[in-house]
């Protein structure tokens, strides 16, 4: 039973590479899988990870974390345009191929924390932790989905995607495997609600307005359609 938590997160292996895989090959079609993306980010966000949050004692008290995520994001993003506009004034506007980068270093850093999660799932007992561990399972698919749709959005090339998606894949093992050397269940509810914000930052900021560049009327279905998915399969994992 010591090692559970690592077994379970070797399944996301799995889950993850399918998403992954899927956007990979569907690349033509990448407006709407920015569409279902921003759906889902918003939705893992809103019906995941928040919901999470408000359930430790005076989860309120956590919102300005939150925020904290939202404006990390937010002043990397800036931080990277602007460097790159001082460097190349005529790529102003262009996709930044270091902004997807980032993006997925941070879908890869909540995967960590998804390991982290059903390791400290673990901590508290083996039921919640196969909660924790299967309701990660399932909206890992959308994970890996959504890292190799940020790369790709952003002029990086498909050999890229997949070097992220392997990243994105391991996190979880690692940090389900970390949990074995420390007590970190204090620490949960501050770092789920600062990658709610990120994840908000991600979805409505990045994501979204990427796939309103196209005047495609399906990519409004497609964003309701992962939001949708994620909700479902939160509301059914919550019973």
């Amino acid at each position: 039973m010591r090692f559970a938590p690592v077994l379970l997160a070797l399944v996301t292996l799995v889950s993850t590479g399918l998403g992954g895989t899927a956007a990979i090959r569907m690349r033509d079609r990448l407006h709407l899988l920015l569409g279902f993306s921003s759906g889902a980010v918003l939705a893992v966000a809103l019906f995941d990870i928040l919901p999470e949050v408000f359930a430790f004692n005076h989860g309120a008290s956590y919102m300005p974390i939150t925020a904290l995520g939202f404006l990390a994001f937010f002043g990397l993003e800036r931080y990277t345009a602007m460097h790159r506009a001082r460097e190349h004034p005529h790529a102003v506007g262009a996709h930044e191929p270091e902004l997807g980068a980032m993006s997925a270093a941070g879908l890869a850093f909540h995967s960590f924390l998804d390991g982290v999660a059903i390791g400290v799932g673990f901590q508290m007992s083996a039921a919640i932790g196969l909660l924790i561990a299967f309701g990660i399972i399932a909206h890992d698919f959308s994970d890996g989905l959504n890292t190799v749709t940020v790369v790709l959005a952003h002029g990086n090339s498909p050999r890229r995607a997949v070097f992220w998606l392997i990243v994105d894949m391991s996190t979880p093992v690692l940090g389900a495997a970390s949990t074995l050397m420390f007590d970190l269940r204090g620490l949960l509810p501050f770092l789920l609600a600062f990658f709610a914000g990120s994840f908000l930052y991600i979805g409505a900021s990045d994501l979204l307005p990427e796939a309103r560049e196209h005047d495609s009327p399906l990519v409004g279905v497609a964003t309701c359609a992962g939001m949708l998915m994620i909700y479902l399969i939160t509301r059914l994992l919550r019973g």
